[in-house]
């Protein structure tokens, strides 16, 4: 039995009424299918952000939701400590530079004469 066996054959009114209760309930539906849509979306979002560590800065969604790395030490309330250098690592990684710059220059002039 198809769709049109049982509907009115005599009554057109009535039957475009029904056709437009039919319209407006699948209106409703595909905008439920919408908002599903979005929120699968925006658990996918924080299940991706929140399964492993990631690196370089969070994007601006999830930085608005607070599940920044820095999230953490302002939730607890303590100042984030200073990060220094001792003097000899300091002096250290100076002539490492220092030995870097040296050798592109040496390269440089080979290549240029």
């Amino acid at each position: 039995m198809t769709f049109y066996d049982c509907t009115p054959k005599r009554n057109l009114r009535s039957y475009n009424h029904y056709v437009m209760e039919l319209t407006k309930v699948i209106a409703e539906l595909r905008a439920e299918r919408a908002a599903i849509d979005e929120a699968l979306a925006a658990l996918d979002r924080i299940a991706r952000a929140t399964a492993g560590k990631r690196r370089g800065r969070p994007p601006a969604w999830m930085a608005a939701a607070g599940a920044g790395s820095g999230a953490v030490a302002a939730a607890s309330g303590e100042p984030r400590k200073k990060r220094s250098l001792s003097p000899e690592v300091r002096k250290k990684m100076a002539e490492a530079q220092k030995k870097r710059w040296a050798a592109y220059r040496k390269e440089q002039g080979a290549v240029v004469k």
